[in-house]
């Protein structure tokens, strides 16, 4: 991807990354990090990747995308966030997924919500930055399994 490898320092660790991912791609543990090529129907053109994993920061599994600029727009980041939220529900028992997403990054937030994410809060950590971040603060998505219903309690 081009966003990605134009700014590699060392043109080897791209190469490793994905090597240490396809050690993964079996595996339906969905705490584990995972990252799945995002490619156009019927081309052998990668354009993308979408994941999940165990934010130890929240202590949440959320799922994350990137998407090569020159392909942003066009739905592929929300119909991968489905089929990956798909996949995760089946292979798991957890009532929800997250996505963490800049507050500065308006058009994301849009895909998280076109996937079926709802705004639950903005959050502004304190004592770190959120690495790749723009603003000190980021928005806290979270998309829920059907028929799962959170409610509160006064006990």
């Amino acid at each position: 991807m081009k966003d990605w490898s134009e700014h590699s320092k060392i043109p080897g660790t791209i190469k490793e990354y994905i090597e240490w991912h396809q050690t993964q791609k079996d595996s339906t543990d969905i705490y584990e990090n995972k990252r799945y090529a995002i490619t156009l129907k019927g081309e052998d053109v990668f354009i993308g990747t979408v994941g999940m994993g165990l934010e130890d920061t929240v202590n949440e599994v959320e799922m994350a995308y990137f998407l090569d600029e020159e392909y942003q727009g066009h739905g592929y980041a929300t119909e991968a966030l489905n089929a990956l939220f798909d996949w995760c529900m089946k292979v798991s028992d957890l009532p929800y997924l997250i996505l963490t997403i800049d507050c500065a990054n308006e058009k994301s937030c849009r895909v998280a919500e076109r996937a079926g994410f709802e705004l639950f809060e903005k959050r502004t950590p304190i004592g770190h930055r959120q690495p790749n971040m723009e603003s000190d603060s980021y928005y806290y998505f979270r998309r829920y399994r059907k028929n799962t219903h959170i409610v509160a309690t006064n006990d």
